[in-house]
């Protein structure tokens, strides 16, 4: 798919997010947006991408986390976050985030991301 089409059909989520009732719904659907946002940042519009094999690195992570980048790769440590190391960093695929950032909206009570 070409990047600068996924750019339009994120902007559509987005609007679309923002008309629903429920705020757990809007705050995941800007969290994920912004992830999509950040994976996207500085692709050009013609470029054809994956939207599954996107990834980021463990500074944009720790961006739309709001997490330290330490705390990234520990949680990649710990086996509580999947990636893959590349170089000197680790790559973490954007769908692998959604859990995480899932975990934000949900009710009180066991908030923890279990092992994989």
């Amino acid at each position: 798919m070409k990047v600068g089409v996924l750019r339009e059909r994120v902007a559509a989520a987005m609007a679309s997010g923002m008309q629903r009732d429920e705020p757990e719904v809007v705050a995941l659907t800007a969290d994920r947006t912004k992830a999509m946002a950040v994976a996207l940042a500085g692709l050009d519009d013609e470029a054809e991408v994956e939207v599954e094999e996107l990834d980021v690195s463990t500074a944009r992570t720790a961006a739309i986390l709001g997490f330290h980048p330490e705390h990234v790769r520990r949680l990649i440590r710990t086996g509580r976050l999947r990636a893959r190391r590349i170089g000197g960093d680790y790559r973490i695929r954007v769908t692998d985030l959604w859990p995480l950032l899932e975990l934000r909206h949900r009710e009180p009570g066991r908030r923890r991301l279990r092992r994989r």
